[in-house]
């Protein structure tokens, strides 16, 4: 089965469905469901924006309960009856493990059923594994008329065709906007990093969104040749790693056959843990640059996460442990510039949500 769900970018969304639908009252019709579901999708939303000073998210998320009961339906943690949907005994225990605050094992669950489930999002995951990362261009609007600037956009993807597939871009890219030009882009990269399936741009950018809420891939911001672009790989290993930091999970490959992704989830709780992120750390900060004693956090999140492949979550798991240290090692601070959805704040909860994107060594 193919995911075409563009609504559904966070795997949060299917914790709300088994949540409403054990919550409301068996007699629920289907459509009471789905909107009680969208309406608690939107609050998820739009709290989140709020604590994290996004923008508030763009439309209304009607359709969103449907496609979120749908897809329990295909994970077969709930069915149709009738004019509703009622949970199976599968959805009734990935609920237990979601109100036991039992997240590794929910984790686990969860990446199981959607790559067994969905093949091209399995085929996403596989490809990163393969090559190593894929490169995303971002189109800057004053870079555009600067000769050569396409093809140092297309060279990481490219290599050596880089200059012709340029060249072919650029005669479907008179007169479009930066966008556009971003989406074209876009598109010549999945094609030949993708080939065996049909995505387009929308789609691959949602599904991304939802393999990072998943812990299955991160997306770093990085720069080459003077471009800069969104790079995605998995912290996920289909060979079996040395460290102890990997959950092995049972996926169907694409031809149908069985094989063992090494799924990365380290105990940031324990102590070998913290000190070997605080090295990594410290490692950061000796490449990226400063700005008044303070790192920027997403960047040193980057740097982190990909030297050490883990997913973006952990990391932000194990400097919260770092930071209740006493004495802590690192001190974090506060600016308002550069908050994206892309370059997400840390979030610590202590009694009341805060939110830093500085960090610096005590």
């Amino acid at each position: 089965m193919k995911i075409s769900s563009y609504n559904i970018t966070d795997v949060g969304y299917h914790y709300i469905g088994l949540r409403v639908l054990a919550g409301l009252p068996s007699t629920s019709k289907r459509d009471e469901q789905t909107s009680a579901i969208s309406r608690s999708v939107l609050k998820y939303v739009t709290d989140r924006s709020l604590r994290f000073m996004l923008p508030e998210p763009k439309g209304t998320f009607e359709t969103v309960g449907e496609k979120v009961c749908q897809e329990l339906v295909h994970f077969q943690f709930a069915r149709s009856v009738q004019k509703s949907y009622e949970l199976t005994n599968a959805g009734k225990e990935a609920l237990a493990l979601l109100d036991g605050r039992k997240h590794r094992e929910l984790r686990r669950v969860m990446v199981a059923v959607h790559l067994n489930t969905y093949e091209n999002l399995r085929a996403i995951v596989q490809r990163h594994i393969e090559i190593g990362y894929i490169w995303r261009p971002i189109v800057e609007a004053a870079k555009l008329a600067t000769p050569d600037y396409l093809y140092r956009l297309l060279k990481p993807s490219y290599e050596n065709d880089a200059r012709d597939v340029a060249d072919e871009v650029w005669e479907g890219a008179k007169g479009k906007s930066p966008k556009k030009v971003e989406d074209l882009l876009h598109e010549q990269i999945l094609q030949r990093v993708l080939p065996r399936i049909s995505l387009n741009v929308p789609l691959f950018r949602s599904l991304c969104d939802r393999l990072v809420s998943l812990r299955i891939l991160n997306i770093m911001r990085t720069s080459s040749g003077g471009c800069e672009f969104d790079k995605s790989y998995s912290p996920c290993a289909i060979t079996s790693p040395s460290d102890d930091w990997y959950i092995p999970i049972k996926v169907h490959g694409l031809s149908g056959e069985f094989f063992t992704l090494f799924y990365c989830e380290p105990s940031m709780g324990e102590k070998t843990a913290q000190q070997r992120l605080l090295a990594a750390v410290d490692e950061a900060f000796h490449i990226i640059s400063p700005q008044a004693g303070y790192y920027d956090l997403p960047n040193v999140r980057d740097y982190v996460c990909d030297y050490l492949r883990i997913p973006e979550a952990s990391f932000d798991e194990g400097i919260n442990e770092l930071l209740d240290w006493n004495p802590a090692p690192l001190t974090v601070g506060l600016k308002y510039e550069g908050i994206s959805a892309r370059r997400k704040p840390l979030m610590r909860n202590l009694g009341s949500i805060q939110i830093y994107n500085l960090i610096r060594r005590t």
